[in-house]
């Protein structure tokens, strides 16, 4: 079986993974696969959980939304955030959801700051995501 290169690029980095033989992403059409030799893909990609598998193990990563370009031999996604399960500092996520539902929570109020409502929300989703990931390569 052929073996796909994989680069994640993110604003901060880019991280390359050789040698992977499968990979599941969230689209905004739901979860997709690739192994590799797949046909030409463009995937509008979604705050979520992308699985990479190498050698028979899995690497679990936490994304924050962007694009994916499938090449047969090539994956390469450009997104947002990326972070490895193991890179996750979850003390931090966790101030991140606290942060997200109080924002979310003086949306309701009338007489509080305005608040934008969806990057609130989308603060919380990245922040639930990253602690449902973390620790998962171990």
């Amino acid at each position: 079986m052929a073996l796909t290169k994989v680069e994640i690029v993110t604003p901060l980095r880019q991280i390359m993974l050789e040698q992977v033989t499968y990979l599941r992403a969230p689209s905004s059409d739901g979860l997709f696969g690739v192994k590799p030799r797949h046909a030409h893909a463009i995937f509008a990609l979604n705050v979520g959980e992308l699985a990479v598998e190498i050698g028979g193990k899995k690497q679990f990563f936490a994304i924050g939304g962007g694009y994916a370009e499938v090449f047969g031999d090539h994956i390469m996604l450009i997104v947002q955030s990326a972070e490895r399960a193991d890179e996750i500092d979850t003390e931090r996520a966790k101030l991140a959801v606290q942060r997200a539902k109080e924002r979310l929570a003086k949306h309701a109020d009338p007489d509080a700051e305005i608040v934008d409502f969806d990057r609130a929300e989308i603060a919380l989703k990245r922040a639930l995501n990253r602690l449902s990931i973390a620790g998962k390569n171990k």
